[in-house]
């Protein structure tokens, strides 16, 4: 399952609920907590999708410390234990690159990262070769293999992201209100 599709079936199932019971009994939207190794392409992305549908129950957090699939799934694993006796999550998600950036490799610790989250009932979303051929595929059919530092200028010169390192989203709101569909 996608994560963005998982994410609008909750969002369709907390508005049929909302439909059908009287306000004081409203069940609680599904609670998602997300993962992700990106300062901010994969930030403002979520963030947008979070705006767009309304849903106040997802939680985007950046790991900083761990670069690696493992580390961003123990860190999920840490924030999921953390929360679930107060609030727990319904599903947590941990979202990384296959990639490696600068070496154009496969990522270190990529098939232990997922292997973990198995076991711990964690969901991965993996991007390959990085997050932003997602991006990619809103503005252009592409099947083709294609590097990950390629696929970042290519999003530079449709427009797609901006800024010093390419990594900003132009029009984050545009493209999933005109391109969602073309992309998925």
């Amino acid at each position: 399952a996608s994560l963005t599709g998982t994410l609008e079936r909750g969002l369709i199932v907390a508005r049929k609920d909302r439909a059908r019971r009287p306000a004081r009994n409203l069940k609680q939207e599904k609670r998602f907590l997300i993962v992700v190794e990106g300062d901010v392409t994969e930030r403002e992305y979520l963030e947008a999708i979070k705006r767009s549908r309304q849903m106040k129950s997802v939680e985007v957090r950046i790991e900083h410390r761990y670069t690696d699939p493992v580390g961003i799934v123990n860190e999920a694993k840490r924030l999921g234990g953390a929360a679930r006796k107060a609030e727990p999550f319904d599903e947590i998600w941990c979202v990384f690159d296959v990639e490696a950036k600068l070496t154009q490799q496969t990522r270190f610790g990529l098939r232990d990262g997922l292997d973990t989250a198995l076991r711990a009932g964690l969901k991965c979303a993996v991007s390959n070769p990085c997050f932003e051929m997602w991006l990619l595929w809103h503005k252009a059919n592409w099947s083709a293999w294609i590097a990950s530092d390629a696929v970042q200028r290519r999003c530079e010169e449709l427009g797609i992201t901006h800024g010093k390192d390419g990594k900003h989203i132009r029009d984050v709101g545009s493209l999933l209100r005109d391109c969602y569909l073309d992309a998925r």
